[in-house]
């Protein structure tokens, strides 16, 4: 198992686990940037766990449409194969 040190929202942290370090510095260059842009934004709290939740709830929303928009590719990819090979069928 690896360990990687990143630094998110001024707090340095260690990560291990099998995946590429860099792999997992660019995730936490994604999670402290998403927490800086929502702490410029918000006026109403600049409590650190209240923006990584806010962080959090960001990134999720993004996951779930992510996937809709995959699943929406899939069935149209399903209905046009079905589609094609219904017309190889007719000729």
């Amino acid at each position: 198992m690896d360990s990687v040190e990143v630094e998110i929202f001024g707090g340095k942290y260690t990560v291990k686990g099998d995946a590429d370090p860099e792999y997992v510095r660019q995730l936490a260059r994604y999670v402290d940037d998403k927490m800086r842009m929502l702490a410029r934004k918000s006026t109403s709290t600049s409590n650190p766990q209240k923006i990584a939740v806010l962080a959090a709830l960001n990134i999720a929303d993004e996951l779930h449409k992510a996937r809709r928009r995959h699943r929406e590719m899939e069935d149209m990819v399903r209905q046009k194969t079905g589609d094609l090979f219904d017309a190889l069928e007719e000729s």
